[in-house]
């Protein structure tokens, strides 16, 4: 064992100018030398919503952060995908909870027209279904009004009929449908290039990595051998 450390330090000494030139001189090709390659771009759509209340699973966000990536509403929302091009845009939809009754939608891929065009779609799919449900909800209680209102009615129930009216008004203007607080907005993102700092790096560090090959290799080799 004494033998291998006397002659690594007798190698390491033999080896000092390789282990600066070498490292040097990888370092300096890394710098100098500049790599031809076309930066990775992406694209990401965003948008936001606050949600409505009319007292439905809808009006929960969690709830329609499963309802829109679930396969009725894309099926419904792109009926001419194919199932490979649906798991393809759904592996691109992120969706955020920013709060019970706000989300974050964002669509990502390497198109722009592409995800701009999926997310208004995903958005004003979701914004029509949601109204259908205000409407349907909302016209319980404008209908309830109208029939208290032209019911003929003795002066005995007439006082009842009008705090029953009043409730559903009261109620009527405490429901709303899902709003587009942020509209689509597209952004871009490049990945970084490869610059010429790390590329010296990278070349100091294969040189340190080669001459101590250099250095420590034979030195195994003639171990096993004894």
């Amino acid at each position: 064992m004494e033998n291998i450390l006397n002659l690594l330090i007798n190698r390491i000494k033999k080896s000092i100018p390789l282990l600066i030139i070498i490292p040097l001189l990888l370092a300096g090709l890394g710098y100098f030398f500049e790599m031809k390659t076309e930066p990775v771009v992406s694209y990401a759509a965003k948008a936001k919503i606050e949600l409505g209340y009319y007292e439905d699973r809808m009006n929960n966000a969690e709830t329609v952060k499963r309802h829109i990536t679930g396969n009725t509403f894309l099926k419904s929302t792109f009926p001419e995908y194919e199932p490979e091009e649906l798991e393809a845009l759904r592996s691109g939809i992120v969706i955020n909870t920013l709060s019970d009754t706000t989300i974050e939608l964002i669509y990502r891929s390497d198109n722009e027209e592409e995800v701009e065009e999926g997310l208004e779609r995903l958005v004003d799919a979701f914004l029509a279904e949601d109204n259908e449900l205000y409407e349907a909800r909302s016209s319980i209680n404008k209908n309830g009004i109208k029939d208290y209102t032209e019911e003929e009615v003795s002066n005995e129930t007439k006082v009842e009929k009008l705090s029953e009216t009043i409730i559903l008004q009261k109620e009527l203007l405490t429901l709303y449908p899902a709003e587009l607080t942020e509209p689509v907005m597209v952004s871009e993102s490049r990945s970084e290039d490869f610059s010429n700092k790390k590329r010296a790096v990278l070349g100091g560090l294969i040189g340190v990595t080669i001459v101590f090959g250099y250095i420590v290799v034979p030195l195994l080799f003639r171990e096993e051998d004894m």
